[in-house]
């Protein structure tokens, strides 16, 4: 735009310097012919030296005046020419970094497309993985689940003497074992084993203290139990535990679940009536 805007300029100042010629041109015109009405009145009024000596001083002043209009005029010109120059020199250098810079932009985007492509690619692969062990995760808990489970349970509610019964009324006392093997290796040693008894509706029996605790279920989702007693087991491979469980109120009559748990889950669960 300032390269518009010069030659704009240019071309008004050459407009100008056409009109000085013209006018120049026009005065040289006028001085040639008073140079020859001078040479007539000289040769017919040699009485007017005096005023002769007057025009030729005229005459030099205006021939230097024309002079120094010529060499301003081309100094002008010249000048403008320059700056033209100039102007149009650094137009060419603009265009050329221009070219350049549109050519590593050029880089740039391709070296752009093939990083986002990369990138696409390893958060692909990232995710893959992260599925994939979750994938293995959660078969290792099924299988975990699968050989770490409670067996051969026996439920017996008694009385206060520990004889056994089948009464709500009369019982005061419930007393489980289970079979608890092949329980890895991973998972042997001091662990908590919880007890929980739920009624048909899946409400914890009534307890004043409850045990309450987070175990995780087998979606790998943790989930609170309110156990009734809790122990803490040496487990090894295999084993039989046992737990007592004193009521603090009567029980109605109804169906009950005996549930035992650890801090990985389930173990296993068995069902007793009472009529």
């Amino acid at each position: 735009q300032e390269v518009d805007t010069l030659q704009a300029t240019n071309a008004a100042v050459n407009a100008s310097l056409k009109d000085m010629t013209a006018i120049r041109d026009e005065l040289a015109t006028e001085v040639e012919t008073l140079v020859s009405e001078y040479d007539e009145l000289s040769a017919q009024h040699t009485e007017l030296s005096g005023q002769l000596a007057s025009y030729q001083d005229q005459l030099s002043k205006a021939q230097s005046a024309l002079s120094r209009a010529k060499r301003n005029a081309a100094n002008e010109l010249s000048e403008l020419r320059t700056q033209i120059e100039e102007l149009q020199g650094a137009k060419a250098e603009l265009l050329a970094a221009m070219d350049v810079l549109a050519a590593q932009n050029d880089s740039l985007r391709q070296r752009t497309g093939e990083l986002e492509t990369n990138l696409a690619q390893s958060q692909e692969a990232n995710t893959q993985l992260q599925e994939l062990n979750t994938t293995k995760e959660g078969e290792i808990r099924q299988l975990t689940y699968q050989v770490f489970k409670a067996s051969s349970f026996e439920v017996a509610p008694e009385v206060q003497r520990g004889k056994p019964t089948s009464k709500a009324g009369r019982t005061r006392r419930i007393k489980a074992s289970f079979d608890l093997n092949n329980v890895p290796a991973a998972y042997q040693g001091e662990r908590p084993i919880y007890l929980v008894i739920t009624d048909a509706t899946g409400t914890p029996i009534p307890r004043t203290d409850y045990i309450t605790t987070k175990v995780q279920a087998p979606d790998g989702k943790s989930q609170d139990i309110m156990a009734v007693e809790a122990k803490q087991a040496e487990l090894t491979e295999a084993q039989r535990l046992t737990f007592s469980h004193e009521l603090e109120s009567k029980l109605d009559a109804g169906t009950y679940t005996l549930a035992a748990y650890t801090d990985i889950g389930l173990l296993g669960s068995s069902t007793f009536r009472l009529r």
